[in-house]
């Protein structure tokens, strides 16, 4: 159960112009273990370092409802960087009453920290929550690979698309771990963004949104169970409308006082979920007018083939539309959503009111190769260290199979991640890049864990390979990889396992 939440934002240059003004000020903030950390480190690491320290001590302190000096000091807490260099909170006051969860991210010349408190699980009940525990997913911060998640790239998509369309309501679609990208980085980076609400496919998902801090509106568009109503209205959720045999079971089961906020949703041809026909639709709509506990807050639909050159399904779509919505009583505050990422970068808007975007926000080309943009830059990238180098005589073989036989003496890598964290056992013969941008080529069967590449020298233990993204001049796409894959990158960004961390970077 989340106890305690708090979020704060420093700008960098003004903390480190404290420290410059007062040399004493660092010692106030930092513990003898940070300080140590912060001498390591030059110039704007080190200042960054600093504030990010400074704010993030900042937000236990609101997430404990005190405030720094009354319950908590700044010498009580400490935030050191675990083995794979991130932020892991190894002491504060209240060390034995919650489970701590950290986020310091930079974005220019601001640090934004948000903290967590989760009340900890003591031995009465254990066997309780025993269930919840073996549920959840274990990520390996203590292995070198993992995701880093640009904030200044989904920053920039947002931007891009709100130009585009000029609409007013961005709604963040972060549905199935924000496409495999990271619920908190990419949350995080909308909320910088500032979007206007969130879309999500569960009620679950929509819950660790609100548990997260999340205050703006959030919509579920999958269809929820009515017996989840009473946890729909508790975490102010916007379930989707389907039918009127949904509505009359909601209604129902809704609570004497309570008050429910509902989006319909309308089946214009993409054949999934939806209200059909005009007469159910109008008979909803005015059963949601009649109920005081009913809040009609949307209204929306979605598009089959937004994404391809021929615009004749497109528009039926359309009048299909005006035909079933165009004279209803709807709310005049009501937020019209229809507009998917294809929709947003390719058509004329049905509606400036609000749009839903999920994968222009990511930076993924919705449409493949079917139409193009250079609109978009990718928001993730897929790293990994070398964890071991050795020379082989020709004529060695290489992972599960003996797939790959050496022609002559070679260096070989190990980079540990494998078609268990998501990268494919059929990319074998795909590159990655070395930090000058040289292709490195993946050899032999990729195992669970791990995976080979031939390099072209002897290379230090360390050396980060880059599996998806750009160095210089050179870039791994998802794209690149779905087309290898013959999938979409939708497929391949959500088939990343979520053991691989994700950072969010600027």
């Amino acid at each position: 159960m989340i106890v305690g939440h708090g979020i704060d934002a420093q700008i960098i240059s003004q903390v480190s112009a404290v420290a410059e003004r007062r040399p004493g000020f660092v010692d106030v903030i930092l513990t003898p273990a940070e300080r140590a950390v912060y001498d390591a480190r030059k110039g704007k690491h080190r200042q960054e370092f600093l504030a990010g320290r400074f704010s993030i001590k900042e937000a236990y302190s609101k997430a404990i409802g005190t405030g720094i000096g009354s319950q908590a000091h700044w010498q009580d807490i400490e935030i050191l960087p675990n083995e794979a260099g991130q932020p892991v909170m190894v002491k504060h006051p209240r060390q034995n009453q919650v489970v701590v969860h950290i986020s310091i991210s930079h974005t220019g010349d601001t640090v934004h920290s948000s903290v967590i408190l989760e009340k900890a699980v003591t031995s009465s009940v254990a066997g309780e929550n025993h269930e919840k525990v073996a549920n959840q997913a274990v990520i390996s911060t203590r292995r070198p690979a993992w995701i880093e998640i640009s904030a200044s790239a989904i920053a920039q998509n947002i931007a891009t698309v709100r130009e585009l369309t000029g609409t007013h309501h961005f709604i963040a679609i972060v549905k199935a771990n924000a496409y495999g990208h990271g619920l908190a980085q990419v949350v995080t980076a909308a909320k910088q963004a500032n979007v206007d609400g969130f879309g999500v496919a569960t009620i679950d998902e929509g819950i660790w949104l609100r548990q997260y801090g999340v205050m703006e509106p959030i919509f579920i568009l999958g269809v929820t169970p009515a017996d989840y109503v009473d946890d729909l209205v508790a975490h102010q959720l916007i379930p989707v409308v389907t039918s009127e045999a949904w509505l009359d079971a909601v209604s129902c089961k809704l609570s004497r006082q309570a008050t429910l906020v509902l989006s319909i949703g309308v089946d214009t041809g993409m054949g999934r979920i939806g209200i059909r026909h005009q007469e159910e639709l109008q008979r909803v709509v005015e059963k949601i007018n009649q109920n005081d506990q009913l809040i009609l807050k949307g209204i929306g639909m979605h598009f089959a083939t937004a994404d391809e050159k021929d615009q004749t399904y497109y528009q039926q779509q359309v009048k299909t539309w005006h035909k079933l919505v165009d004279n209803l009583p709807l709310p005049s505050n009501i937020w019209y959503h229809l507009a998917n990422s294809a929709t947003s970068l390719w058509h004329e808007q049905p509606s400036h009111d609000a749009i839903r975007v999920g994968a222009a926000m990511y930076g993924f080309n919705p449409s493949g190769k079917e139409i193009t943009t250079d609109k978009l830059t990718p928001a993730l990238s897929l790293k990994a260290e070398l964890v071991h180098v050795k020379k082989v005589a020709a004529g060695t073989a290489i992972s599960y199979g003996a797939t790959y036989t050496t022609t002559q003496p070679e260096w070989i890598g190990t980079l540990p991640l494998g078609y268990a964290d998501g990268y494919a056992r059929q990319l074998q013969g795909m590159y990655g890049l070395l930090p000058d941008g040289r292709h490195v080529e993946m050899i032999g069967r990729i195992a669970m864990d791990q995976m080979m590449v031939r390099l072209p020298e002897d290379m230090p233990i360390g050396t980060v390979i880059t599996l998806v993204g750009k160095v210089g001049q050179e870039e791994i796409t998802l794209a690149g990889l779905a087309d290898h894959l013959n999938t979409i990158p939708y497929e391949v960004a959500t088939s990343l396992s979520t053991r691989l961390p994700r950072k969010l970077v600027k």
